[in-house]
């Protein structure tokens, strides 16, 4: 199959390399200069504390144009997809977007393509430079479908090693599981400025852990909360060591999804008429590391 892929970060990198191991893969970045390098030396992937290099990946700036593949990865951040959206809401063939939060399903809406598909990633990315990329936690992604019918999709049933797909019934019940894991570990390890694992074996730490996972799932109204906050303390001890994109976003001085994340939820909040004070409060810590340049600048 012919895939591509836009985006040039961690998730792109890394999809780009694993794909390529089964597909024909194009991926399409911001800059010219990033395609440049990755159509000479190919993408390195760092994983289990080995490095390969894997070559005969296409590259092309994402202004040369995109065309001839027959399915399309979105993995741009979900405030990139402004940008992005009006060069593919025409395309008819097959879509997959994989943002954090919610809120980039208002965006879909625009779209042409009768074959929309949404998902969440839940592997451990760092990018090291434009063509390096550490595969830091085996997940998986989970793949559903917002509109035509899932079985369409070929990735879900192949088995790819280090990189599985599974399929999930419901859009909505996805994105929102995925929700309050983001919406509970990355502002408060990005404020915080600890590793996942930190949330629990502080005790102090845990103590915010709990409560704001009290009030957020209160927000959204979880059905079965007890199950959900297993689930958010589990992907706290199996990712224990690893940094959070929002804390290493931070720490670069780079733009954060803390709108996608915490921002959905407070609108949520709003329209409901429930209580929000630490999911506000936190919201506004991150916006305002983020107005400063991230902790790089905060530092002294």
């Amino acid at each position: 199959m012919r895939i591509g892929i836009i985006g040039g970060g961690a998730i792109g990198l890394l999809f780009a390399s694993r794909l390529s191991e089964k597909h024909n893969v194009t991926l399409y970045t911001h800059t010219a200069d990033q395609a440049s390098i990755i159509q000479r030396d190919g993408i390195r992937l760092i994983a289990d504390g080995e490095s390969r290099l894997q070559t005969g990946i296409m590259s092309k700036g994402l202004d040369e144009g995109i065309s001839d593949v027959d399915l399309l990865i979105v993995a741009v951040k979900q405030y990139h997809l402004p940008q992005i959206l009006p060069r593919i809401k025409d395309f008819q063939i097959p879509l997959l977007f994989l943002q954090n939060g919610y809120g980039h399903i208002s965006y879909l809406k625009q779209l042409q393509s009768p074959t929309i598909y949404v998902g969440v990633v839940e592997h451990g990315a760092m990018k090291h430079d434009g063509n390096t990329v550490e595969h830091t936690g085996l997940g998986m992604t989970r793949i559903a479908s917002f509109s035509g019918e899932l079985e369409q999709l070929s990735l879900v049933n192949e088995r790819i090693d280090h990189f599985p797909f599974t399929k999930s019934e419901d859009f909505h019940s996805m994105l929102m599981d995925k929700l309050v894991v983001n919406a509970v570990i990355n502002p408060l390890t990005a404020i915080l400025g600890v590793e996942n694992g930190g949330l629990i074996t502080n005790s102090f730490y845990y103590q915010l852990f709990q409560e704001l996972f009290e009030e957020i799932s209160g927000i959204l109204e979880v059905q079965n909360k007890d199950e959900s906050f297993e689930h958010v303390k589990a992907v706290c001890i199996a990712t224990a060591e690893n940094r959070s994109s929002m804390l290493k976003d931070l720490e670069n001085g780079r733009k954060t999804e803390i709108d996608a994340i915490l921002g959905h939820i407070l609108s949520e909040a709003k329209s409901k008429g429930k209580s929000d004070c630490l999911t506000s409060s936190l919201y506004k810590m991150v916006k305002g590391k983020e107005s400063q340049g991230g902790m790089r600048m905060c530092r002294t």
